[in-house]
């Protein structure tokens, strides 16, 4: 009993921390260095995903700085395919995907796993993926480990058990950044916000990140017909005629 106490202690500290974290850098840092504490491995790292699935950097522990510039170079080849651009399933309620263990002896042999993970003498990993509050991944985490002992199925249960949780407290970082605060920057840009719908708010904020067409029907789950309606509804309520006067109103560019 006390044990478990002690691990309750533990884990409830964890998530006070890592939640008490403002910064989206320092979170992804901070939680990647207090689960090494709950499930140790010698290293670890965080790879910070934007909404059209590109890598735009990373955090690294116990490993060289230079592995971070190979981490990204050899996703941003491989974008079309790599799974850091996975959605959630929108059918599940649970966690989007089950933790299981990485045995890299055990895979095909590649030009990443020769030259990075081989190179970096990893044996063993973990990862999983915090999702924003429109179910994209935008944050991998992966722990390695360089020993022989692989992850217990303890721990593999832990982290199960720990994502949906960082999953959670992850979203505040997209869910407090709504259209209104994020893009209007003045107070008649606010205004001409409210005349919008929820899901024309949507739509003006996934513009204004960048993200292409074809990834908002996907991300807001509505053909692309659908999408262009909601584009025109837009461009009528504000009485603009193009992409560019809709980013000078709202972002000033």
């Amino acid at each position: 009993m006390q044990e478990m106490d002690i691990s309750l202690k533990k884990l409830d500290s964890f998530f006070l921390a890592v939640g008490a974290e403002d910064d989206y850098t320092q979170f992804g840092t901070r939680t990647l260095a207090d689960l090494k504490k709950l499930v140790p491995c010698e290293q670890a790292a965080g790879i910070f995903v934007n909404a059209s699935g590109k890598v735009m950097d990373c955090c690294l522990i116990g490993i060289d700085e230079k592995w971070g510039y190979i981490y990204k170079e050899y996703y941003a080849s491989i974008q079309e395919n790599f799974h850091l651009g996975m959605k959630k399933d929108r059918n599940k309620k649970r966690y989007a995907k089950e933790i299981r263990q990485i045995i890299w002896a055990q895979l095909p042999e590649n030009e990443f796993i020769k030259e990075c993970i081989g190179a970096r003498g990893v044996q063993y990993s973990l990862d999983f993926s915090l999702f924003d509050n429109r179910g994209q991944s935008r944050l991998v985490l992966a722990l390695d480990r360089i020993s022989e002992t692989p992850f217990s199925e303890k721990e593999i249960k832990l982290l199960n058990m720990l994502a949906p949780h960082l999953d959670n407290i992850h979203r505040k970082f997209f869910l407090t950044s709504g259209p209104e605060r994020k893009i209007a920057r003045r107070s008649d840009a606010r205004i001409e916000m409210e005349t919008l719908t929820k899901r024309e708010k949507e739509v003006v904020s996934c513009l204004c990140e960048g993200i292409p067409t074809g990834d908002i029907c996907e991300i807001m789950n509505i053909s692309q017909s659908t999408l262009y309606r909601h584009i025109a509804n837009i461009y009528k309520k504000l009485d603009i005629s193009s992409m560019q006067e809709l980013l000078v109103r709202f972002l000033g560019k």
